[in-house]
């Protein structure tokens, strides 16, 4: 090798030498920059999470003191629920120094609005090689009355309101969370197609071979109960009536024991339970299940023809025809005994007929699968609808909570109680008041509760043992106003764990509508339903309390 090639070896190696000691240092750099903008990054969030705990409880504070009658706020009030805020935010891991020293804004405004600001200075480590030691990270959370608490509850997860009578909830993982804009459903709908009640007649096979529809023809019309006189072959000696709940106590007739049907009976007789099941049917929540194949219950000799004429009359006069009877193998003659229930028919009512004791009830059999929700999900049992003070409510205290917030304070970790039923009415009337021209009155903007099934609510009522989201509870507890599980042992209530805020959108604006349900990953993709009475959406803003973080 000559001395010239040797030279521009070494000026070679020298050279790749420099510019791999240059690299290394911009490598180091921008893995130093990295890493204290993810430290800020975190510091930030860290912050926001604090203040909007901290927001919420102070604004649910303001709304106490105002609550109880005091319109406009002492200083003395504003010191308090500003020392509110402070604890709250201590609670979040920040000591009194770091407290002090973040500049922390407490700042009542009017119209009940509240907002609290924070900025902290946060030391760096690498760029300190750039002279910069530290840099500032701030949050803030305002706002009053125009994002207010309203009476629904939601799970951590993407729900589906797959048919009338059923949902699908895929709960988020640690990882998985509301997405910004996306719409998402924040209260389930009940469609009115035909569900019929569970009559309180037995009726009896035409064809023991046919375990479908039995010998009946859908669209033909029959005699489902026989009136005084009018009785034919097998029912000769028996009328056709049940004594519905001796199915879940084993006992035969007397008085009643509760709540048999969905109206309170408060003690009546067992004639008058009989009308009470033909006009509303056993009540769900305290039979949940009703009656079902292999439930063996009570026949009854008696006519009883003029509870059978008036619960039939209520249901014609309301348009509640849809009916459902039990079949039964045979009737004993002319006595009561107990039989096992081997089917069910859907029928409709047509008329109740005959004078004194001939009450007859004639109806059209409507087919086997008349009524029948196949759809693949889980029954809903309650529709998301909560009662905030943990105090029964109606449908005017729903629909003002929903219209106006509500006022009183909604803590994380508190036990709130479902409410029963869809209330369609009131919730399309307060969702339309919200979504009016005038913003300021009426806004969309609202705060919805995030829930779930704390673990021992199945162990204190067995009917909620698999409950895993608010819409499968039957909800009843009867708290009187305690929220705390040491005042009181819930056993169909759920737990908060955090706050949401949706904007509501009107049906038009819907975007996700269809069936076309992908449930695979996190379940968060493909349409949420159809549109249903009763149904909520809305686009989802942004956490005020994130499950988890705190």
């Amino acid at each position: 090798m000559s001395m010239f090639t040797s030279f521009k070896s070494k000026k070679r190696s020298g050279s790749v030498l420099v510019m791999t000691a240059l690299a290394g240092v911009f490598l180091l750099a921008v893995t130093a920059l990295v890493t204290d903008v993810g430290f800020l990054y975190l510091q930030q969030s860290r912050l926001q999470t604090a203040v909007n705990a901290a927001w919420k409880a102070g604004f649910d504070r303001m709304m106490k003191v105002k609550g109880s009658g005091v319109p406009v706020l002492s200083d003395s009030d504003k010191a308090a629920i500003t020392k509110h805020v402070i604890d709250v935010i201590e609670s979040n891991g920040y000591s009194k120094q770091e407290i002090a020293s973040a500049s922390l804004q407490v700042i009542f405004g009017n119209n009940n609005q509240l907002t609290v600001t924070a900025k902290q200075s946060v030391g760096l480590f690498f760029v300190k090689v750039l002279n910069i030691d530290s840099s500032d990270v701030s949050a803030d959370r305002g706002g009053g009355e125009l994002a207010a608490i309203i009476p629904l509850g939601i799970p951590h997860g993407a729900t589906k309101d797959v048919s009338p009578t059923k949902y699908r909830c895929k709960l988020f993982g640690s990882n998985e969370e509301f997405t910004v804009g996306r719409e998402y459903i924040i209260k389930l709908g009940d469609d009115k197609i035909p569900r019929p009640g569970d009559a309180p007649w037995g009726i009896l096979p035409k064809d023991t071979g046919d375990q479908v529809d039995f010998g009946y023809a859908t669209g033909s019309d029959y005699t489902i109960k026989y009136g005084a006189g009018g009785e034919e072959g097998a029912y000769v000696g028996n009328f056709g009536a049940l004594d519905l709940d001796s199915a879940f106590d084993g006992s035969h007739g007397g008085g009643a024991s509760g709540n048999e049907y969905i109206e309170p009976n408060n003690g009546k007789t067992y004639a008058d339970n009989y009308e009470g099941w033909i006009k509303y049917g056993l009540n769900p929540f305290r039979y949940p299940g009703g009656l079902t194949i292999g439930s063996v219950l009570w026949t009854e000799t008696g006519n009883m023809a003029g509870p059978t004429r008036r619960g039939v009359e209520y249901r014609i006069a309301n348009n509640l025809l849809d009916i459902r009877i039990p079949v039964l193998p045979s009737f004993p003659k002319g006595q009561s005994n107990m039989v096992e229930i081997i089917g069910f028919l859907n029928f409709r009512l047509i008329l109740v007929e005959g004078s004194g004791n001939g009450a007859t009830v004639k109806a059209t059999y409507m087919g086997a699968d008349y009524g029948v929700d196949r759809a693949s999900g889980t029954l809903k049992i309650s529709y998301g609808r909560i009662d905030p003070n943990n105090i029964e409510t109606d449908a005017s205290q729903y629909l003002d909570n929903f219209k106006y917030g509500y006022s009183a304070p909604v803590e994380l970790g508190q036990m709130i109680l479902p409410e029963n039923g869809n209330a369609t009415e009131s919730t399309a009337a307060a969702v339309a008041y919200r979504l009016s021209a005038n913003p300021t009155e009426s806004p969309k903007t609202v705060i919805v509760p995030i829930t779930e099934i704390p673990p021992e609510i199945g162990k204190h009522n067995p009917k909620n043992a698999t409950a895993t989201t608010i819409y499968d509870l039957y909800a009843e507890d009867s708290p009187d106003g305690a929220v705390a599980s040491s005042a009181y042992t819930f056993g169909s209530s759920v737990r908060i764990t955090g706050f949401a805020e949706f904007d509501l959108l009107s049906v038009p604006d819907y975007t996700r509508v269809g069936e076309n349900f992908i449930d695979g990953g996190n379940g968060d993709a493909g349409d949420l339903g159809l549109v249903r009475p009763g149904q909520v959406r809305g686009i989802f803003k942004r956490y005020i309390i994130k499950p988890g973080t705190i």
